[in-house]
């Protein structure tokens, strides 16, 4: 386990990713500074599965909300560590819980170009749910490509009372739901190109797919690793 000041400030992070996500966010709040002034009185800020606009807010929202969203997500998980009682776990992970955080700048980033875009005229606007479908799909199947390499701690990774309170159901649970969620975001993605009537039921049917299974297993697993004892 790291055991100098340096190694635990800078590798739960690594240092490449927490350079690219600062450098992510600067570039997201920048693009929102120069488009801030053009943007309309009321600029979107929901859509619904059918495309259509059903919520609206301020034209700071439309070029600050995502950035400072970005800006409080990063701040979160680079900090948590330092205070989880498992700490010394993510140095054990490798580069998931690092891949983890790109995947979300990258998301957010996703988000800030195709809503400023769809708002300035360079594409439809109701193409921006299948933009956001697209990247939350994707960044589901990315979440199942690393789960498998969550140790166990409170912060990050499938938390129910049954992997919390025990290493080998949490180790058992996510080397079970990384596939899952690699087919679920991989099926979420396909959502985009669907009919809209479909997409809200679709939707909901496959995120609680990916929470449902994977704790339903944790308590199997739990009771059975009991039963031996």
């Amino acid at each position: 386990m790291p055991d100098n000041n340096n190694s635990e400030n800078n590798q739960i992070i690594t240092r490449p990713v927490l350079f690219i996500s600062i450098a992510l966010c600067v570039i997201n709040l920048t693009v929102g500074a120069v488009v801030y002034p053009h943007l309309p009185e009321k600029v979107p800020t929901h859509w619904n599965f059918a495309g259509e606009v059903d919520g609206w807010g301020s034209p700071f929202q439309g070029a600050f909300l995502i950035p400072l969203i970005m800006i409080g997500a990063l701040v979160i998980m680079y900090f948590l560590p330092k205070i989880d009682p498992k700490r010394e776990n993510y140095f054990k992970m490798g580069k998931a819980y690092s891949g983890i955080a790109l995947v979300m700048m990258l998301f957010f980033t996703v988000l800030q170009f195709g809503s400023l875009g769809s708002i300035l005229g360079y594409f439809s606007i109701n193409n921006v749910p299948k933009v956001i479908m697209l990247g939350v799909g994707a960044m589901l199947a990315i979440f199942g490509k690393y789960m498998g390499r969550l140790k166990h701690n409170y912060f990050a990774g499938i938390k129910t009372p049954w992997t919390l309170a025990n290493e080998e159901v949490w180790r058992r649970t996510h080397k079970m739901a990384g596939p899952i969620w690699v087919v679920g975001g991989i099926l979420m993605m396909a959502v985009g190109f669907i009919p809209a009537q479909y997409k809200l039921g679709l939707f909901i049917a496959i995120m609680l797919a990916l929470i449902l299974i994977p704790a339903a297993y944790s308590y199997m697993i739990f009771k059975k690793l009991e039963g031996k004892r």
